[in-house]
């Protein structure tokens, strides 16, 4: 099988790449090489290449602190049907949604797929996945995979589980901003969706992937102190609890029921362990 797989330069991207490089046949074209919002180009790649499979990590949009592009919405749009447009019929496609798309400006708890679209997403990158979503409801060769949040190897350092982690290996304090209930998905739980349903077709096609157990920052933090001797102080800012960001996993384990989670301590202590090493060889 041949798989087309974008946005490989990303954490999600890198991580899949490993996984699933010596299991298929990978075409993995960085964005400088294969503009996705480019019709004619995106029509020539496919004409060029005999793809079965396309796993679309590629997206513009949604990164913390830096304010979504103007076009965030007509360039995420436009990737998802160029692709569509120019696959072959048969061919399946695996996207990456977003618990964005269930508008993050207010609290969310174990939010449903079927309430996608109750209320429109304020920010663009959210608004673009809830219309993407909505775009491929009813079509049976395309399966959307929601992420609330997803950590491990390779993470941005700002991301709170590595930002907390490298806090103790440097011996400093873990400041928390506010604290906040997250759905965490340890990044080799979330390869191992990604295979599961490369191989098995679900019979939804709109999929929350989260773990059944929620954290909080602190809770993160807590579990992270453990593995030193020589524990961090954790601060926390403001005192008021942040909006919950967590989604309903169901339907996932209703086509995954063989699936078992990393437990929390267990994926911590793996990326602390690779942070480590890592921050050991600099």
């Amino acid at each position: 099988m041949q798989i087309l797989l974008t946005g490989s330069g990303g954490f999600i991207g890198k991580n899949l790449k490993s996984y699933l490089k010596d299991k298929y046949e990978l075409l993995t074209p960085r964005s400088f090489e294969l503009d996705l919002t480019d019709e004619d180009a995106v029509k020539k790649y496919f004409a060029q290449n005999n793809i079965d499979f396309v796993i679309h990590c590629g997206s513009t949009g949604g990164a913390r602190g830096i304010a979504d592009r103007d076009t965030t919405v007509e360039d995420n749009l436009a990737m998802v049907d160029n692709i569509l447009k120019f696959k072959r019929p048969e061919a399946r496609v695996i996207l990456f949604g977003s618990g964005a798309m269930y508008d993050k400006s207010r609290p969310l708890h174990k939010v449903k797929e079927n309430q996608i679209g109750d209320v429109i997403p304020k920010d663009l990158y959210g608004k673009s996945k809830m219309l993407i979503a909505q775009k491929i409801k009813y079509r049976k060769d395309v399966l959307c995979l929601n992420i609330f949040a997803c950590y491990g190897y390779g993470e941005k350092d700002n991301r709170f589980p590595s930002y907390a982690i490298d806090c103790v290996l440097k011996g400093v304090d873990i400041e928390i901003n506010q604290n906040v209930v997250f759905d965490y998905l340890f990044v080799e739980d979330m390869e191992k969706i990604i295979g599961y349903f490369i191989e098995n077709v679900p019979k939804e096609n709109i999929i929350n992937i989260t773990p059944t157990e929620s954290i909080t920052l602190v809770e993160i933090s807590e579990i992270v102190n453990g593995f030193s001797e020589k524990p961090s102080k954790i601060t926390i800012e403001n005192p008021v609890m942040n909006n919950e960001y967590t989604g309903d996993n169901s339907l996932l384990l209703k086509n995954f029921p063989s699936l078992k989670f990393t437990s929390a301590k267990e994926g911590l202590k793996k990326l602390y362990e690779y942070n480590k090493t890592k921050m050991n060889q600099c």
